[in-house]
């Protein structure tokens, strides 16, 4: 049965990979801090503080050189840095965790369903809050 290694406060690396189009490989890490945890799923809610290494290789397994990077898709790994996200305690082993491509372009909500939920929270108490003092239960 996997166990939470990291505590509330602390960060450790999380390194995820996708396979693009033209069979490349993206390689991106984060460093990613332990905001709390779901045990019963044996998960960790981290947020993504940083991008602290990435690469990108051919089909082959060969590195390419930081120009022949797909722009496009690198600007999308960037974009996830302050996301929060759950992950399985596994992924503090340090392996990659293989992702499908539409969770970095958007088209499967992966590393945007977290802040998603957040919002509607904020404006379902937003508008709570709204309503006339007689409407609300006491302690509100």
């Amino acid at each position: 049965m996997p166990e939470a290694n990291y505590n509330i406060g602390e960060s450790f690396a999380v390194q995820f990979a996708w396979k693009l189009p033209d069979n490349d490989y993206i390689r991106a890490v984060f460093e990613a801090e332990v905001l709390d945890w779901v045990a019963p799923a044996e998960k960790y809610i981290v947020r993504l503080n940083k991008l602290i290494a990435g690469r990108q290789e051919n089909a082959d397994g060969q590195l390419l050189d930081t120009d022949a990077f797909s722009k496009s898709y690198w600007a999308l790994v960037g974009k996830l840095v302050g996301r929060k996200i759950t992950v399985a305690y596994e992924v503090d082993d340090s392996r990659a965790v293989h992702m499908r491509l539409e969770t970095l372009t958007g088209e499967h909500n992966y590393f945007y369903r977290y802040g998603m939920a957040e919002d509607t929270a904020r404006k379902l108490i937003e508008k709570w809050e709204a309503l006339p003092r007689t409407t609300k239960p006491e302690g509100f």
